[in-house]
């Protein structure tokens, strides 16, 4: 879990309330206590609860809980006339931007400390170590608007970046700065590199790597623009709000900005409430408790909702805008039970005694897993969630028109569900590719294939030896093993090279495969040692 470091009197002043009591309400809310003196406290937060990553956001949350300032926050935006332009030469790169002007910024250096803290804390976790966000802080004393935000190539301009003193080359940043060689990954194979600019063409960032000296902020900056760019707008939008709500809980002024695709014009930040509908019986089933209207407005109130109406069991609420991890009813209900306190929750002695016994489905994979492992594999857990391009185009098949597509997907990685393991395992080769040979790595889990749900098991070796002779010895001894009669028939596959593949075979069904894994897979994936690989069909052999 995320950890933030917080000045006790910061989090006593924000949550309006004594040390006593704060520490009493911590846990409630599911904040644990580390590291704990006068000086700094080391509080673990719920990944999901990015609002809460900062002292802002922990005695906001604190202050409603008990009662102090219940129910909606609500957050005042002011129009400006900033507008950022955003050229197409970012599409292929970073797509979106979202921007926002806080005015009447109070800043001390701790308080500097502290947003530079949430800024990469927000990096790590919304925006996937910068990936799908990264974030942009600047002085507005010594820039004009309005901004362009556009791709250049690498070496086309020139700036003076953050830590440095002398103008650097976009290319040279990548290769001799410090950030630009953490973050460097993230565009590589890009032609061209993002950058904003103002009206006079001073360079304010370098995005997703560094900003520029010209707009550093000191405590001497009363007036903050941010930018954030990434490949995630919904990311984007929620982040934006975070850090937003948290300036203005310090008495800052949010001002909205323009983004203009072309013409089709974005407005920045949008800090509105969401709304969603709750079913109060569903809620009671799922809780366990009995729970009328008044009861579980209080409680939602405490968690910082407004409950609009509520009519029979249904009731209708708006949730802040910052509040990202909203995304069922469940949710609320989470919210709904921590509100009436989970110590208020009554235990119950369970009405029938029951002996548990294992599945046989579960013995099998269990037993499976064991023999993986006694040949030398390691297991891991993929997500069930996976894109086209890695299930087929990246392993040389044609798409399947059968496979399951989400319908709101987070991200365009992960779009719709994986109908096969080996593209999951080959992402665990590239990202260990800077790791010792060999490599052995195997995986239980689900896949779903034209509607349906299977369980299959998958396996891949990475040496310079791997061939499919060592699959088909591995094989043999597995099946032995697990006492099932089977025959090997040649198979075609163009995931593997031809003459190397083969099928595993329970009379005429086909229960699986194996053999060595096509150069052009391989490559795909970013890796370049030979590899050979299998996937079995539980089904079959259960």
């Amino acid at each position: 879990m995320p950890v933030v470091s917080v000045n006790p009197s910061e989090l006593i002043r924000f949550s309006k309330t004594d040390e006593k009591e704060l520490l009493s309400v911590l846990p409630k809310l599911g904040v644990d206590m580390g590291h704990k003196d006068n000086e700094k406290w080391e509080l673990e937060i719920f990944p999901d609860r990015c609002d809460m990553l900062s002292p802002e956001g922990i005695g906001r949350a604190v202050k409603s809980f008990l009662n102090i300032e219940k129910g909606l926050p609500e957050y005042t935006v002011v129009p400006s006339e900033i507008v950022t332009e955003v050229e197409l030469s970012v599409q292929d790169v970073r797509p979106f931007i979202v921007t926002a002007l806080i005015k009447n910024v109070e800043l001390t250096e701790e308080f500097l400390k502290s947003l530079m803290d949430i800024q990469e804390k927000l990096h790590l976790t919304l925006g996937r170590n910068r990936r799908k966000v990264a974030i942009g802080i600047h002085d507005f004393a010594d820039i004009e608007p309005p901004f362009t935000y556009k791709a250049v190539k690498p070496d086309e301009l020139s700036f003076v970046p953050l830590q440095k003193t002398h103008e650097m080359t976009l290319e040279d940043i990548l290769e001799k700065h410090e950030k630009g060689k953490d973050y460097a990954h993230i565009l590589k194979g890009k032609a061209r590199y993002p950058v904003i600019l103002d009206s006079k063409d001073n360079v304010l960032s370098f995005p997703p790597i560094i900003n520029g000296i010209l707009t550093q902020v000191t405590p001497q900056t009363n007036t903050l623009f941010i930018d954030m760019t990434g490949t995630d707008e919904s990311a984007l939008f929620n982040t934006l709000n975070i850090l937003c709500s948290m300036l203005a809980d310090r008495g800052a002024d949010i001002y909205s900005t323009k983004v203009s695709y072309g013409g089709r014009e974005k407005i920045f930040p949008d800090m509105s409430p969401n709304k969603i509908e709750l079913d109060l019986e569903e809620a009671r089933s799922l809780l366990g408790i009995p729970l009328d209207g008044p009861k579980a407005s209080d409680a939602l109130e405490r968690m910082g909702y407004s409950v609009q109406n509520i009519s029979g069991d249904k009731a209708i609420l708006l949730y802040p805008a910052y509040r990202h991890d909203i995304l069922h009813p469940w949710d609320i209900m989470e919210d709904l039970a921590i509100g009436l306190d989970y110590q208020q929750f009554l235990g119950t002695m369970p009405c029938k005694v029951t002996i548990g016994k294992g599945l046989q489905k579960k013995e099998l994979e269990g037993a499976l897993a064991e023999l993986l492992v006694g040949y030398g594999y390691n297991e891991v857990m993929n997500y069930p969630l996976s894109n086209p391009d890695r299930e087929y185009h990246d392993m040389g098949l044609e798409p399947d028109e059968d496979y399951a597509v989400l319908e709101n997907p987070v991200s365009e990685e992960q779009c719709c569900l994986r109908t096969w393991l080996l593209p999951s395992l080959l992402i665990n080769l590239k990202n260990n590719r800077n790791k010792p040979l060999p490599q052995k790595f195997f995986e239980i889990g689900d896949v779903v294939v034209n509607g349906e749900q299977y369980t299959k098991t998958a396996g891949v070796a990475c040496h310079s030896e791997a061939s499919f002779t060592e699959m088909k010895s591995m094989m043999e001894g597995l099946m032995k093993a697990m006492g099932i009669r089977y025959v090997i028939e040649p198979k075609k596959h163009n995931s593997f090279i031809t003459g190397r593949c083969a099928s595993l075979l329970i009379g005429e069904d086909e229960f699986g495969f194996f053999g060595e894994v096509h150069p052009q897979a391989i490559s795909n994936f970013e890796f370049e040692h030979p590899c050979s690989a299998f996937e079995i069909d539980l089904k079959h052999i259960g």
